[in-house]
């Protein structure tokens, strides 16, 4: 069904209606009960925090030394982040902070080339979203904090590095993703 259809059928339902509709969807669906809540009291830095936690728990997933963590888990944390419309600089504040837990575990844990290549696009993504955002400066200096702060392995530190000038300098083919936030 179509936004515009759903649209034209709510209109045609009493309050009553309306509202049995609106318990059931939060009731059935743990993804509607966090938009509801969200929408009912929303805090964007409690929300933050709280995808910070399921990207940590992602990564924390390792047996034996290897890291089990799926880059299209972080990445779709991002994604349902950005669809509760809290803005730009959220999203890219949790995309900086994936990528500064990615490159700090990876000095315990191996990981995969997807995860790593992963992180790498989601770098390039960073640069764009935040050059969207004419705050590509600051992009830049908090990918620098991680070789300041000695945040991870140096080889993954210098590939990050690498891969933001990359971005910055427009050697990259990759636009920004898409998000559902509104510019505040």
């Amino acid at each position: 069904m179509s936004k515009a259809a759903l649209k034209k059928e709510l209109e045609n339902l009493s309050r009553e209606q309306l509202i049995e509709v609106i318990g059931a969807a939060y009731s059935s669906s743990k993804e509607a009960r966090a938009y509801f809540e969200f929408f009912l009291n929303p805090d964007a830095d409690a929300l933050l925090d709280n995808k910070i936690d399921i990207i940590s728990k992602e990564l924390a997933r390792a047996k034996r030394g290897y890291s089990k963590a799926r880059i299209t888990v972080i990445r779709k944390t991002i994604k349902d982040f950005s669809s509760f419309g809290v803005g730009d600089e959220y999203v890219g504040r949790l995309m900086y902070a994936a990528i500064r837990m990615i490159a700090g575990m990876e000095g315990y844990y191996y990981y995969p080339a997807t995860l790593t290549n992963g992180v790498l696009k989601l770098v390039e993504e960073y640069i764009a979203l935040s050059d969207l955002n004419a705050s590509a400066g600051e992009a830049m200096a908090n990918i620098e904090r991680l070789e300041n702060e000695n945040i991870g392995r140096p080889a993954m530190r210098s590939r990050i590095m690498e891969t933001a000038r990359h971005a910055i300098t427009g050697q990259t083919s990759l636009k920004p993703i898409k998000t559902n936030s509104k510019k505040r």
